[in-house]
């Protein structure tokens, strides 16, 4: 399905809900008040601060989240949408989303992998880019870098070195990208919500998941799809919690790397810590894994 060049799409108006968990007060207005110093305006759906500041992560029910999504979807005034936050509970949204006729792009990662997902299905271009709450934990570079890209003029090729990455199968690849937080995105694998990625530039990332986790769950992925190219960001906070596995990540993604023989980078510097910047899901892309480029 062909895609909107989003960045004609993207203007200066944001409308804000919490499909996920319940946003941390402080850090959401942090990451407001950075949109707000790049020129952007906000509109803030009261469904964003349920929850706020509460032990659980609740962010209301599931009505509650769809409402919010219809309600910024009908505001004429509003070009895009971006996630409060990350966290749980956005696969609960995407029967219902399925069915609705009126959609715009949105921004998240993390857990909003799983509407990222259905949107490309849908064909709704949508980017896999910072929360509002993540923008309190980037630095410069990355803030800068997003809204370089946000801002961009329609059809402007950005490069993006990612030198700090190590290249594990070599080969120049031309090819639709598409970013995810891999535990995410296997949830939807079986339903009727996950797209076919086959002759995609895949991103993967993830937090809290230990070798033996990521290595079953690339496993999955890889037999239900078949990528142009694979670029693994980082893996955090995956301590292992039993037996050693017996293999290093690094090992782990070689293994994978060796098994689909197809271009792929490892610790590219692509995070849920904040090292993060818009991935266009279904734009074309050129990735040099020899050189560790990326062109979107």
């Amino acid at each position: 399905m062909a895609h909107i060049e989003i960045m004609t799409l993207l203007q200066k108006n944001i409308g804000i809900f919490a499909p996920s968990s319940s946003i941390i007060p402080q850090k959401f207005e942090a990451g407001l008040k950075i949109l707000h110093d790049h020129g952007y305006k906000t509109l803030v759906h009261p469904q964003t601060y349920l929850g706020a500041g509460d032990e659980t992560q609740l962010a209301g029910t599931t009505a509650d989240k769809l409402k919010a999504y219809i309600d910024l979807c009908n505001d004429p005034s509003i070009d895009f949408l971006m996630a409060a936050a990350g966290g749980n509970r956005t696969c609960f949204l995407l029967e219902e989303i399925a069915k609705l006729k009126k959609h715009k792009p949105i921004m998240g990662y993390s857990d909003i992998t799983a509407l990222l997902g259905l949107h490309h299905k849908l064909g709704i271009p949508s980017l896999f880019g910072p929360t509002v709450q993540t923008f309190a934990r980037m630095d410069t570079h990355y803030i800068e870098q997003t809204f370089d890209m946000l801002n961009a003029t329609a059809g402007k090729q950005t490069k993006i070195n990612l030198s700090g990455a190590e290249t594990l199968s070599e080969d120049t690849i031309t090819a639709p990208i598409f970013a995810a937080t891999l535990s995410v995105l296997n949830c939807l694998i079986g339903t009727p919500y996950m797209p076919d990625l086959s002759g995609y530039i895949l991103v993967i990332e993830d937090i809290g998941e230990e070798a033996s986790s990521i290595d079953r769950m690339l496993w999955q992925l890889l037999s239900v799809t078949k990528p142009a190219a694979l670029i693994f960001g980082q893996f955090v906070d995956g301590e292992e919690t039993g037996r050693p596995y017996g293999q290093t990540l690094k090992e782990i993604l070689s293994m994978h790397a060796e098994r689909t023989k197809i271009p792929t980078l490892y610790n590219t510097p692509i995070d849920h810590y904040g090292r993060i910047f818009p991935i266009q899901c279904g734009k074309t892309a050129t990735l040099d894994a020899t050189n560790r480029i990326l062109i979107l």
